[in-house]
């Protein structure tokens, strides 16, 4: 069951990683477009894709990035391969759907 502690702590997460891809946004804002786009799409996967972790016999969500780190720092490298191939597979994802949205939104060449 999702204690009222977990949810805020996924709230103050989900703000805190919607300002830092702002701030990544402010600073990618001189990169060109394909480039920008590749560098917010990475950030945003890395910082707000859940991994599973078990407590207790009871299954939460927690960063999968974070999850990832500490459980190959403190488990096994088996466990944070789990967590790994989700976060790729998030990113591969999100390049993809950033892929056709910037085929379908580029701009037109002039034709002078």
């Amino acid at each position: 069951m999702m204690t009222t502690g977990y949810a805020i702590a996924w709230m103050v997460y989900g703000a805190g990683g919607l300002a830092l891809l702002a701030v990544a946004w402010r600073i990618t804002r001189n990169a060109k477009r394909e480039w920008r786009h590749l560098l917010l799409v990475t950030v945003a996967a890395l910082l707000l894709t859940p991994g599973p972790i078990v407590v207790e016999d009871q299954l939460f969500l927690a960063p999968a990035l974070f999850v990832m780190v500490l459980d190959a720092w403190f488990d096994t490298l088996a466990s944070a391969s789990r967590s790994g191939l989700i976060l790729l597979g998030v990113w591969l994802m999100a390049l993809v759907l950033s892929l056709v949205f910037q085929l379908l939104v580029r701009p037109k060449p002039s034709s002078d």
